[in-house]
Formats: structure tokens, C-alpha cells, sequence
């Protein structure tokens, strides 16, 4: 279902694209666990290494975590061309390079390589798929009906092939999967267990991997 919405080719492209670019901007570290606060909105960053993740928070400090970025990905595009500021809050869920590009170098590399604007639209039109699949995942599956959508959302978000099935490729913890379907993390075990036990994923090094997607699929409580 996912896999015409995030065809490999195009995000490996999109990918290879911006971290082209992001040689050219300044270079920042942060450590895992580590916020990343940046005050200036007329600047686009680039993932150069590792994986972030942006959240929203509700007045209670309940997070619903909204985009999981690996290398070549790109923030705060939405912000640049739209103005305002989105209130993520984003983190880097390992030790992660983020290349800050301003705004004289963005205008820079659009005059000089305009095809430039199609990875970016299609970074932030990949980013309304995901919250519209989410938000539909949210009201119409049930608690198991969420974790399998997600699952099979996130291998072609990301994930990559191997003898043993699909793989998705970031470790995920059982609270992580929670906080991106909304919903407990006994849930998510619950539902995992019931996976493994019907042999349709397996979870190998903390990876997890998904050895039939088409019993996974029928789960599924939407289209």
C-alpha cells in the first residue's frame, strides 16, 4: 500500500541530493538525547549523520513523535518558505551531525542547481503523507491494526531488504513505537508478541523484521 507513496528510488535520490548540498553549510555535533535549538528561522538543515526524531508535546508533556530523519534529510524547510515557526521539538535520538545552511547559501544553491526545489517539495510533501497516514491510522485501526500500519510504514519509509525479509532499519524501542501510534506501550508489546508468535516479523539485533507483509497487511482496518 506504502510502497507507490515512498518508492525507494526517489527518497535515495532526494537523500543523496541534500547531503550534496549540506558539504556546504556549518557543520554542528550533538550528542545523543542532546535538543536541537536553533533560534534563527531563515536557515534549512541537513541530517549528515545519525537519526533525529521532531515531536509535538501536549500541556501535560505527553509526546507524539511526528518524523523520524535519517542521513539526508532535511527541517525546518516548512519554516523557511512558509515563515512562522512549527513547534517541534527535535532531538537527536543518537550522536548526529546536523549541516546548517543560511539563507544566503539556500539561494545560493537554488540559482545554481534549481532542481534543488523538487527535493524539497517532495521532502515536505513525503512529511503531510506521513502525519495524513498517521492521523488516518489513528482513527480507523484498532490498537493492533496501529502497530501493523506503522510497521509496514516505516520499512518503506526506510527500511531495506534482506534474506530474512524487510527490514526496518532504526532500533525502535517498544515507548518509541507508542509515542508514534498514540497509544500505550503494553500495547505495542502486546502486539509484537502477537507477531512474532504468528511468525509474520521477528526482531533480530534490536532490528525489527517483518518475514510476511502480507499477513501484516490484513490487520489493516483502512485504504
Amino acid at each position: 500500500m506504502y510502497n507507490e507513496y515512498f518508492q525507494v528510488e526517489r527518497q535515495e535520490k532526494m537523500r543523496s541530493s541534500f547531503l550534496e548540498i549540506g558539504n556546504r553549510g556549518n557543520m554542528r555535533e550533538y550528542p545523543k538525547n542532546s535538543l536541537i535549538q536553533l533560534k534563527d528561522k531563515d536557515v534549512i538543515c541537513i541530517v549528515m549523520k545519525g537519526n533525529v526524531k521532531q515531536s509535538i508535546y501536549s500541556i501535560e508533556g505527553e509526546e507524539k513523535i511526528l518524523y523520524l530523519l535519517q542521513n539526508g534529510e532535511i527541517f525546518k524547510e516548512m519554516d523557511y518558505f512558509s515563515g512562522g515557526e512549527s513547534k517541534f521539538v527535535t532531538k537527536a535520538l543518537e550522536d548526529s551531525t546536523i549541516s546548517i545552511l543560511d539563507k544566503e547559501v539556500v539561494e545560493q544553491i537554488l540559482l545554481e542547481k534549481p532542481s534543488i526545489y523538487r527535493d524539497i517539495i517532495h521532502s515536505i510533501t513525503r512529511k503531510f503523507r506521513i502525519v495524513m497516514f498517521q492521523m488516518a491510522n489513528m482513527a480507523f485501526s484498532d490498537s493492533i491494526g496501529k502497530v501493523a500500519d506503522t510497521l509496514i510504514r516505516l520499512y518503506y519509509q526506510e527500511g531495506e531488504e534482506i534474506i530474512q525479509g524487510k527490514k526496518i532499519k532504526d532500533k525502535f524501542t517498544h515507548e518509541e513505537i507508542a509515542k508514534l501510534i498514540g497509544c500505550s506501550r503494553v500495547t505495542v508489546t502486546r502486539a509484537l508478541n502477537k507477531f512474532r508468535d504468528e511468525n509474520i516479523i521477528d526482531i533480530i539485533n534490536g532490528e525489527i523484521v517483518i518475514k510476511n507483509i502480507e499477513k501484516l497487511e490484513k490487520y489493516i482496518r483502512w485504504k
